[in-house]
């Protein structure tokens, strides 16, 4: 499909990492939806992603950026891709996680829908949160669909993404950008698995509950919810 419906980045919107912090202009969003989502985890499951970080961690940059690039390289109209990230996709499809990343990039859905996004930041000005998604695309029956991607291990289990999505969803609606669905991207050593859809409603009323929660516990000013 051609790609002609890629998203333009909103003007002045930049993510500085390594700290992961998100500016518009010179507005600081105090919070991201990763860590809104954060309330809806027990000290013991914090506990365990620090334990463990030093697995998960690399593998996941290095599958995200791998599609990243992937997508970017096929679908992006606006940005030609260079030799230097070819050869960057290259390195990481060859490398520690080419069991993950080989069959992300090379999946046959990717020749069945048209990208509209990857590695999109977005914001709410009101509420003053922002976020990355991983990608969108327009599926074959027209739905645009909003996706995350998730990398496992061998025998790691998957789990509802639905809040996630729904937080994006929700920023993004503010720029008038609308989704009809979302799904997550499972990647596993040797498999990558596309999640059926979550409606729309699904993935806003679980957001409003993680965003109800993380204001109660905030004790934030402003009482609107999403």
């Amino acid at each position: 499909m051609p790609p002609s419906h890629w998203l333009a980045p909103i003007p002045g919107l930049h993510r500085r990492d390594p700290e992961h912090r998100y500016w518009l202009g010179e507005v600081e969003f105090p919070v991201s939806v990763t860590g809104v989502l954060s309330v809806l985890k027990s000290d013991f499951a914090m506990d365990r992603i620090e334990a463990t970080r030093s697995i998960w961690e690399p593998r996941g940059n290095s599958c995200h950026r791998a599609l990243e690039l992937m997508l970017g390289l096929s679908f992006c109209p606006t940005t030609p891709g260079t030799a230097a990230e070819l050869q960057e996709l290259v390195t990481l499809a060859t490398g520690d996680y080419q069991a993950w990343i080989q069959p992300l990039i090379h999946h046959e859905r990717w020749s069945a829908v048209q990208v509209i996004a990857s590695e999109r930041p977005t914001c709410c000005l009101r509420r003053k949160v922002a976020g990355t998604y991983d990608t969108a695309f327009i599926d074959e029956d027209g739905r645009r669909i909003l996706a995350d991607l998730k990398s496992l291990g061998e025998n790691g289990s998957t789990y509802s993404t639905a809040a996630q999505l729904g937080g994006y969803m929700a920023l993004e609606a503010t720029h008038g950008v609308h989704y009809d669905a979302g799904q997550t991207i499972w990647c596993r050593p040797g498999q990558t698995t596309f999640s059926p859809l979550y409606s729309r409603s699904e993935c806003l009323l679980a957001w409003a509950g993680a965003w109800a929660l993380w204001r109660a516990r905030t004790a934030d000013s402003d009482p609107a919810p999403f």
